[in-house]
């Protein structure tokens, strides 16, 4: 009867529960859903912030670099998502136990996805605010953040299914016009005068890369999220570095390009310089909100774990982190929008360290080897806690891949040394007895 529901039901009621062979979905799909993520007006900020300080060639090499590390991690995590057909919160139950992967794991995800969903409402708010103030039309801060929120967020109460096909019609829009956008900013000056500028004071590689791995460092654990749903293995990579690669480097190099040739790194305020507000407005919509549904929906996802509810439940989850996240909008989050970006640099990717040292190195990356462990696995609380120690305050590279090697050395040391004495609860359980818990 369950499953009955589940098929005829338009919105997805998969949450923790593992997916089985006929949900799995092609490569191509979970690729444009991370494109769509990818497409958005911070990647553009970022991408302009860089050009007051960096060349457009070491731009594009430092972008490059950052999501090629994001992509390695994320397709680790994500081949494990494969591998058992379950979300993120799920993944982590062996690394972390059962009730440390609600407590710990899925509160960090849940926390950060929300943070996430309102920064990208404050900045589609402001944005469509700065466009209708062109036309003489006022509009309330707080009223387009409720108006936009309300927007992204019904997709992503839908689920995957929705998701998807919201991204096949936005993602090659979004890239023609973003492109368009780059050639017709930048045809003043030229893309040769371009390559030319060189800063006063140049930011190092090192730092900018930095930036980039921390600007998507939630994506290293949330992939889970998506490969569960990959046919295989090789789907998972082909899914993770087309679908984040290439659309990341292009969104971080059109916004400095607007940004060396204009001095404005907003696309939807470039577009409506050039007399095109609807395109401006269609790109602000698009752009927004193929990736804010992701971090509503993710959001949600872990929300279910933290406070161990059931599947049916996942859309009126989702529908109140989205309300959640708006109100965060409003208060002015987006102002603080550097500050997050470190935090989650130095808390978030940690934890993918621990699951990549669990699945890949205790577990040798075999399925049958791996299992959800009752309460709390100390091992990986442990070696969580020291890895994001040392990506906040002893960092020597980049926060996020450092608080990971950290934590993948520490996870497998302690794991020698203690390994389940530290455990408690009664140790190992099923997959069945794991999701049975999250409801119980």
């Amino acid at each position: 009867m369950d499953q009955e529901v589940k098929k005829s039901s338009k919105m997805e009621n998969r949450a923790m529960s593992r997916v089985s062979e006929e949900e799995r979905q092609s490569w191509v799909s979970i690729a444009f859903l991370w494109i769509g993520t990818m497409i958005c007006i911070p990647m553009l900020m970022v991408g302009g912030m860089f050009s007051a300080s960096m060349t457009l060639s070491n731009i594009v090499l430092a972008a490059f670099i950052g999501f090629f590390i994001c992509s390695f991690v994320m397709v680790l995590t994500g081949m494990q998502a494969t591998d058992l057909g379950l979300p993120s919160a799920m993944c982590a139950t062996k690394a972390f136990g059962d009730r440390g992967s609600s407590l710990l794991t899925s509160l960090v995800v849940f926390v950060a996805q929300m943070g996430w969903f309102g920064v990208q409402t404050a900045t589609c708010a402001t944005a469509f605010n700065t466009l209708m103030a062109l036309v003489g039309i006022n509009v309330p801060f707080w009223i387009s953040c409720i108006i936009w929120g309300a927007v992204m967020l019904i997709t992503a109460v839908y689920g995957f299914t929705m998701m998807k096909i919201l991204n096949y019609i936005a993602v090659p829009a979004l890239v023609i016009l973003c492109i368009y956008g780059a050639y017709h900013a930048g045809s003043d000056m030229g893309l040769t005068a371009m390559m030319a500028l060189v800063p006063e004071t140049p930011l190092p590689m090192s730092a900018a890369i930095s930036t980039v791995i921390g600007l998507f460092a939630v994506g290293t654990v949330i992939n889970c999220d998506y490969a569960r749903y990959a046919k295989s293995r090789k789907d998972a990579v082909k899914a993770t570095f087309i679908g984040v690669l290439p659309a990341a480097v292009m969104m971080i190099t059109v916004g400095a390009v607007m940004a060396m040739s204009t001095g404005n790194y907003d696309i939807t305020s470039v577009f409506a310089s050039m007399g095109l507000p609807a395109i401006s407005m269609l790109v602000l919509i698009l752009a927004t909100w193929t990736t804010n549904t992701s971090n509503a929906y993710t959001s949600g996802l872990a929300a279910m774990k933290v406070f161990s509810l059931k599947d049916e439940k996942r859309p009126l989850v989702t529908m109140i982190c989205g309300a959640i996240g708006t109100l965060i909008a409003i208060a002015g989050l987006a102002d603080a929008l550097s500050a997050f970006i470190t935090v989650l640099s130095s808390f978030v990717p940690p934890i993918a360290g621990v699951m990549i040292a669990d699945y890949w190195i205790v577990g040798k990356g075999k399925p049958e080897n791996w299992y959800p462990i009752r309460g709390f696995n100390w091992n990986g609380i442990l070696a969580w806690a020291i890895g994001s120690i040392v990506a906040l305050k002893f960092s020597f590279f980049s926060p996020a891949l450092d608080g990971i090697i950290v934590c993948c050395i520490a996870y497998v040391v302690l794991n020698g040394l203690f390994g389940k004495t530290v455990m408690a609860g009664k140790g190992k359980m099923s997959v069945e007895e794991a999701e049975e818990s999250v409801s119980a």
